[in-house]
């Protein structure tokens, strides 16, 4: 009741904007977006000035972004494998999986989309340990993707690329905590992977999402990513390029082929990343070389 009233209240008529129009941000889109943002600033504040020091108050941007991220992932996903696993109702028509809108896809496009311009994409920009130059690019690409989503072409596979797809992102929004590579951001003391070492319950708790991670990962986005893509997605959008325009008023040429070029461009980022962590596996399941080797 009281998120109803709120969004009447204050998104409704912030969505009637001339701004938020021109940017495509519905209502739940900028719920989305500024609960998000309002979580980090929230978190940025307690971690950086009200708690003890620690990695925490070293890394206060990355901590408040990861713990917003891990109950973010599991409600995609969670949605995601519901609907597009689960349920029975599929569409069997061109323009059901293409043209018509598919409620539960359209909110999650909505809702990943606000939350990528509003806070992921600024936190990218603005937190030093989040800002990955391929990264950013992969955030800017989803969200060219959402907004395509919102007029509402290929709502429907919404379904699998904003929530389905999550399911590796819940154990990777820990395994990202205690990665080396923030370590650099840090001016004293040391960071979530110092903090790792000495911690017992983080070593069994990194342990085990990186486990989780690469069973997730390694099937679900390096082979059945490029899969839907390739054998779903980008057959059916071609499809609908072949119709006359008439025909299909809310999918013009450009919008088809850009997300069909996202959606190959995205599969490739996907195998490329899965061959990194099969390497990262294989050397795992390899063993430390005997000194001398």
């Amino acid at each position: 009741m009281l998120l109803a009233e709120l969004e009447e209240a204050l998104f409704i008529p912030l969505a009637a904007t001339p701004l938020a129009q021109a940017v495509g941000l519905t209502p739940l889109a900028l719920a989305a977006g500024v609960s998000c943002l309002a979580a980090q600033l929230l978190l940025f504040v307690a971690f950086s000035y009200l708690l003890p020091d620690g990695p925490w108050r070293r890394l206060p941007g990355l901590t408040a972004h990861q713990c917003i991220c891990f109950p973010l992932m599991i409600g995609l996903a969670c949605v995601g494998v519901q609907d597009w696993f689960l349920s029975a109702a599929v569409p069997t028509s061109l323009s059901g999986r293409v043209l018509d809108e598919h409620r539960l896809g359209g909110q999650l496009a909505q809702l990943v989309y606000g939350e990528l311009l509003l806070w992921d994409i600024p936190c990218g920009l603005l937190v030093p340990s989040l800002r990955e130059p391929l990264m950013l690019a992969h955030h800017f690409g989803m969200a060219a993707v959402a907004y395509a989503t919102l007029s509402p072409l290929c709502s429907y596979y919404a379904v699998f690329f904003f929530g389905a797809i999550e399911v590796s992102g819940i154990p990777l929004s820990i395994v990202d905590v205690f990665h080396p590579k923030h370590e650099k951001h840090v001016r004293r003391g040391g960071g979530w992977f110092e903090y790792e070492k000495a911690s017992p319950l983080c070593r069994a708790v990194n342990e085990l999402a990186r486990v989780c991670f690469a069973a997730a990962y390694l099937p679900l986005r390096a082979v059945y990513f490029p899969w839907v893509v390739g054998s779903q997605a980008v057959p059916d959008m071609l499809a609908t390029l072949a119709l006359p325009q008439e025909e299909r008023p809310a999918a013009p040429d450009a919008a088809l082929y850009g997300v069909i070029g996202f959606g190959i461009a995205f599969s490739a980022l996907q195998m490329y990343w899965g061959k990194l962590v099969f390497t990262q596996v294989l050397h795992v399941l390899a063993g430390p070389k005997p000194k001398g080797e």
